[in-house]
């Protein structure tokens, strides 16, 4: 066993083994009835890629707290670049795969689109499992501290199931790392959903016929990409070329003699070289030439590239329906672990802590089909429902792709 001298070391062993079992725990959902969905209404592999990438956020996590807990550092970005991009790599993916999903409602631009239907939707889609957590986590609070809930926090609630900030509840200033800090992402969601995605599919409609429809995404990906240089509140220019390599993604996908040739085998290898790289000579995702190796990787997925038979297992597919779940409740299992159950986790040598991982990702799986089950799965269906009910045509009014993604 290698020494533990920060909070990495371990990992190298135990992290592709919990890629593993997490997917052997789906296979075994799989086996036991859990829903998946119908092939053929999926566009790539987009499905099987989700499970992976909010796997690779509790592997990333699970690095901070060991951090925190055994070399007593704060809560910050690991320094190994691999480790680190577990986060903001999975997270960048997870942009792309919303842009490119999201991408056929720009197709059919601003005034062929039932615009109050696609936001119920998405409602219906997001903030059920946001609302569970919150309330689980001031369950939480409450259990550590004893205090009790006032108006103050009726306000502090509405701001994370929105997405806008995560303020204290219940006067705990670290309410927020019981989830990881993760909904500033779905603030960024929100972002796409409310703004860019209308505006372009608005400038779709100016340019059909007169400029190839890939101008509309390349000109967001150029604008965004020369934006960095000025100073936009939440970094909006560092993300928003994410949505747009999706949106390109979809449109490369488009061509058949393209498509055919991301998905052979050899793609496969040069696809996952080049995200192999990116992760390894960069410390994050967002400046150009990690973003072309994640991109080239996210691209090859959506045309259909199963990686070598990964993301086409039911195990893959499995996690791919628990992703959301698994990425938004990820942070209770670790924090409880970390904190509530220290004395336990402080008894393991250091070199040995990552033993712990694979047993808390099958946790998370379990729970995450659980949520899936009693809150995400009625959820999507009463935003289709109600959204059908809404176009007056009584049935669901759902995207192009039929592909759930947040995020």
């Amino acid at each position: 066993m290698p020494t533990f001298d920060h909070p990495f070391a371990a990992l190298v062993l135990f992290a592709p083994l919990t890629f593993c079992v997490a997917t052997l725990a789906g296979n075994a959902l799989a086996r036991a009835g859990f829903p998946l969905p119908d092939t053929r209404q999926r566009i790539g592999h987009i499905d099987g890629l989700r499970g992976y990438l909010a796997l690779s956020v509790l592997v990333h996590h699970f690095v901070v707290w060991t951090g925190i807990t055994r070399l007593n550092l704060g809560w910050a970005a690991p320094a190994d670049n691999v480790l680190n991009q577990l986060g903001p790599g999975a997270v960048a993916l997870f942009f792309m795969t919303t842009g490119f999903v999201f991408y056929p409602r720009v197709l059919t631009g601003w005034r062929a689109n039932r615009w109050v239907a696609v936001y119920i939707g998405r409602v219906f889609r997001i903030v059920p499992l946001v609302a569970a957590s919150v309330v689980t986590i001031a369950l939480i609070v409450h259990w550590r501290t004893g205090a009790a809930a006032g108006w103050r926090d009726v306000r502090a609630a509405a701001l994370w199931i929105s997405s806008w900030s995560q303020p204290p509840l219940l006067g705990y200033s670290s309410a927020s790392r019981l989830n990881a800090h993760v909904l500033w992402s779905l603030w960024h969601e929100w972002f796409f959903y409310l703004l860019v995605l209308p505006a372009c599919a608005i400038g779709m409609d100016l340019v059909r016929g007169r400029l190839p429809s890939w101008s509309i995404p390349a000109a967001l990906l150029i604008g965004a990409l020369t934006a960095r240089a000025i100073d936009v509140p939440r970094n909006i220019p560092t993300y928003l070329p994410l949505f747009a390599i999706g949106m390109l993604a979809f449109e490369i996908a488009r061509h058949a003699n393209v498509k055919a040739r991301l998905r052979g085998g050899r793609a496969a290898a040069v696809a996952g070289l080049s995200l192999a790289v990116a992760m390894s000579m960069f410390h994050e995702p967002f400046h150009i030439v990690p973003l072309s190796g994640f991109a080239l990787f996210f691209t090859a997925v959506a045309c259909g590239n199963p990686m070598g038979g990964l993301l086409a297992t039911r195990g893959a597919r499995v996690l791919g329906e628990c992703s959301y779940g698994l990425y938004l409740l990820h942070g209770i299992v670790l924090a409880l672990t970390f904190v509530e159950g220290r004395a336990w986790v402080d008894r393991l040598p250091v070199s040995w802590v990552g033993v712990i991982l694979p047993v808390l990702t099958i946790l998370a799986v379990l729970v995450t089909a659980v949520t899936y089950l009693i809150i995400e799965r009625p959820g999507i269906r009463a935003g289709r429902y109600l959204s059908g009910w809404w176009t007056g045509r009584g049935r669901p009014a759902v995207g192009a792709t039929e592909l759930e993604v947040a995020p």
